[in-house]
Formats: C-alpha cells, sequence, structure tokens
C-alpha cells in the first residue's frame, strides 16, 4: 500500500472517470491524451477539484484580501 494520494481525473471525450496517484498524474495524463486523442488535452483533473485547490491557494497567498 502507497501513500500517495489519489486524484480523480476526468475525460469528457471519453466520458471516463478515474483516480490516479499523484506521482503519476502528469505521465497518464500525458500519455491518454497522445494515445487517445491524438495529444489534444481532453483528459484533466477533475474540473471542481481543481477549481477548489486554486482557490485554496489563492487564499494562502492573499489573494482574495
Amino acid at each position: 500500500m502507497t501513500d500517495d494520494p489519489q486524484v480523480p481525473v476526468v475525460c469528457p471525450e471519453c466520458g471516463t472517470e478515474t483516480d490516479v496517484a499523484l506521482s503519476a498524474l502528469a505521465e497518464t495524463l500525458e500519455r491518454h491524451n497522445e494515445n487517445r486523442h491524438g495529444g489534444e488535452e481532453c483528459a484533466q483533473v477533475d474540473p471542481d477539484l481543481a477549481a477548489e485547490l486554486q482557490d485554496l491557494v489563492a487564499e494562502d497567498m492573499g489573494l482574495l484580501d
């Protein structure tokens, strides 16, 4: 068992959703998009999670004050 957090990934083009280890995220997204979509960036981190993380980082940096 690993302590590597899992990140939700979605591909609206394929209609797929999966969880990917954080340490393999970039490679997995690149491989999927290259193999399935000719390099077009279709698969991505779940947009809801990405937005939440952006808000947390902005708040932490004091950008929302």
